[in-house]
């Protein structure tokens, strides 16, 4: 560990811009890496939520850096954000006023041509939020696997659980992890959605492959992710929970997430990218948000990975790259 700290210092760590964009008590970390002369910067809206928007930096990333310039940054109560943020601000309005501080100090720092957001996940979640009040300048959005409606999802992921379980009790498979799992995420249909619940589905869902098709394909932390870089591991484990704890116990926030009726109100041009294996936000999700969408049909795409669950970045990283290089260069 001492030998790798004290030769290992090289471009991973000193490449880049990296800044803090102070929002309502927080301080938000932002790394820019990767071709700024391109003029075409793709802005990270990290999942979870809760995930260090640094931890996004991954050989699939990298590939995309040669190409555009990739803004990395972690949000409020994630992550290496600092300050002291009150409760109050842990909401889906403040998410998008610090996503929107973030892009108008990075407009100030660089030469900001064409402007992509890029958003998994949760990062669907507050890209969808964020392109409700602010699509000027926006060049293009891409959705990855985000839910944009959450009381949506959780039927539709609590219908993932229920058609695995009775596959395999049908088969005669695990029968002692699925029995009465079907009756189970009937039950809980149009429920709202609260701990409890969450983590025995989360249990399931990954049980059932929802997260990765193949669990090979998770790729882990690298070393230079770990040692050189402002990702910090202890970080992301101390503030892990503290927004999805507040968006299940706090009912505006909550409400706010139901967003498929306003979807038309988003026009820009839009890759909708899902896994076709998706658990934790079925691809039922992906034909809402597509159908929804206000962008004229010939400026929207879809794209379902056949071999991926949640994660198609890593689990087929070379159509995933096709389908976004295309996609930028189609309105850059």
């Amino acid at each position: 560990m001492l030998a790798a700290l004290l030769t290992g210092c090289g471009r991973f760590q000193t490449e880049g811009d990296f800044f803090f964009v102070r929002s309502a008590g927080a301080d938000l970390p932002v790394w820019v890496r990767g071709n700024t002369d391109s003029g075409v910067f793709m802005v990270v809206l990290a999942g979870g939520p809760g995930d260090s928007g640094m931890s996004y930096v991954s050989p699939v990333t990298e590939s995309l850096e040669e190409k555009y310039a990739v803004v990395y940054w972690d949000q409020r109560a994630a992550g290496v954000a600092q300050g002291n943020p009150t409760p109050e601000t842990i909401s889906l309005e403040q998410f998008v006023a610090d996503t929107h501080a973030v892009i108008s100090t990075l407009r100030q720092r660089h030469d900001v041509q064409k402007l992509f957001l890029f958003g998994p996940s949760w990062g669907g979640t507050l890209g969808t939020a964020y392109l409700l009040e602010h699509q000027e300048g926006v060049a293009g959005w891409i959705d990855l696997d985000g839910s944009h409606d959450w009381q949506k999802n959780w039927d539709f992921a609590l219908d993932y659980v229920k058609v695995h379980a009775e596959r395999k009790l049908a088969a005669g498979e695990e029968v002692d992890t699925w029995r009465g799992v079907p009756e189970w995420a009937e039950s809980m249909k149009g429920t709202r959605m609260i701990s409890d619940n969450l983590w025995k589905w989360q249990s399931l869902c990954t049980k059932a492959g929802g997260y990765f098709h193949d669990p090979s394909n998770s790729p882990g932390a690298g070393t230079d992710l770990l040692l050189f870089s402002p990702f910090s591991l202890g970080a992301q484990l101390a503030n892990d929970g503290i927004v999805l704890d507040k968006l299940l116990s706090d009912d505006a926030f909550y409400d706010a997430l139901q967003m498929s009726p306003k979807l038309s109100r988003i026009t820009i041009p839009s890759l909708v990218l899902w896994g076709r294996h998706d658990g934790a936000v079925p691809v039922a999700m992906a034909h809402d948000a597509y159908d929804n969408l206000g962008t004229p049909p010939e400026h929207k795409f879809l794209v379902i990975f056949e071999k991926s669950a949640h994660m198609p970045p890593f689990e087929e990283p070379e159509a995933f790259l096709t389908a976004v290089t295309q996609f930028i260069e189609k309105y850059r």
